[in-house]
């Protein structure tokens, strides 16, 4: 499958690379045709298990289903980038729910996961904990963040200034 064929997510630039779509064939539970790329979770009452990539950014599904793909973000000014986001945009499996990073008045970019690892390697480590290691009331965080682990980092990027934000989720 060529991935460069497929649709680009401006919030989810990685998402192809991030575990989120399915390839493999499937039947899209909104336009019926047989496709090879999917994703397999939409928030919605409807019982969907294969959105095929054009229905999520052309937004059919979300309308179709009444759903969305994102479970919560925090609040801005911009109502297209906010459909855009909860309509058009794959989301990403968390333990507790994603909750979407925001600055200048935009959604950010969702990088990945990762762990300190990670950070320390980006060089951002010590910008995003606190003195102590801690994170967003999660004590030793630094000590204890590992990608994909029980205690797994969440990393996002502003679009217009560069900052990063990390969201932090346990099992």
């Amino acid at each position: 499958m060529d991935k460069n064929k497929l649709p680009k997510f401006k919030y989810h630039p990685n998402v192809y690379e991030s575990g989120e779509v399915k390839f493999s064939k499937g039947v899209c539970n909104c336009c019926g045709k047989e496709v090879e790329a999917y994703v397999q979770h939409m928030y919605t009452r409807a019982k969907v298990d294969c959105i095929c990539m054009d229905c999520v950014a052309s937004g059919k599904a979300a309308e179709k289903f009444d759903g969305s793909f994102i479970q919560d973000a925090d609040s801005i000014d911009n109502e297209a980038a906010t459909e855009e986001l909860f309509c058009r945009t794959p989301g990403y499996v968390s333990w507790q729910g994603e909750n979407w990073a925001v600055c200048c008045n935009d959604y950010c970019e969702y990088i990945g996961t990762v762990g300190t690892k990670e950070l320390d390697e980006l060089g951002i480590a010590d910008d995003l904990f606190e003195a102590d290691g801690s994170f967003d009331g999660y004590d030793n965080a630094r000590e204890y963040l590992v990608k994909d682990g029980s205690l797994c980092g969440y990393l996002f990027r502003c679009l217009h200034c560069g900052k990063y934000y990390l969201r932090i989720d346990a099992d």
